[in-house]
């Protein structure tokens, strides 16, 4: 099964035409963020969207997308190209990241770009128990990978892997951009 196929599989199991559909997502995203009435149309028809029209038309019908591409030919390989990136966190003007994996998988990969000076708020995954890891490549610039207070400095090519319910953030001490890749498993979103 096509996953677009799918996608109105389950718009018709909640008894929901495409017009209700575009009124639920304007109540539940706002007009400004819902998707358009064409391009609910759009996806239906297997037409090319943006894929974070197709992460908004899941949420408005309240699945996951993991659910949505189960089955379908998208479940084992899904291409997202760089303009279609699910999305990310704009931290503040110096700081952001990208999520560049599908997230139908069980890890997530970020890009991230901390500008001169940039730095990312401590984070730590949950002490539950589960092995949890992040693994870091720095693919242009330096930083400072800072881990339970301890830093590391790593420069183009360098990488790193560390227990992530450590409390740890990211910073940019010099004077030109760096751009790095993160693997955290099992994924944070």
């Amino acid at each position: 099964m096509k996953h677009y196929e799918k996608i109105k599989k389950i718009r018709k199991s909640h008894n929901l035409t495409i017009h209700d559909v575009y009124e639920r997502g304007v109540a539940i995203l706002g007009p400004a963020k819902s998707i358009s009435i064409s391009t609910i149309n759009r996806i239906e028809a297997g037409q090319p969207v943006k894929f974070s029209s197709l992460l908004k038309l899941c949420f408005i019908l309240g699945i996951e997308l993991k659910d949505l591409y189960k089955g379908t030919d998208k479940e084992r390989c899904l291409v997202i190209s760089k303009k279609d990136r699910t999305g990310g966190y704009v931290f503040d003007k110096k700081t952001s990241s990208n999520i560049i994996n599908s997230p139908t998988q069980s890890f997530l990969v970020q890009e991230f770009v901390l500008l001169p000076k940039g730095k990312t708020p401590s984070d730590h995954a949950p002490d539950d128990g589960n092995k949890h890891e992040k693994f870091v490549y720095v693919v242009n610039g330096q930083m400072e990978c800072v881990v339970d207070n301890e830093a590391y400095s790593l420069k183009v090519g360098d990488s790193i892997s560390f227990d992530c319910t450590k409390p740890h953030h990211f910073e940019n001490k010099n004077n030109k951009a760096c751009k790095f890749i993160v693997t955290e498993n099992p994924a944070r979103y």
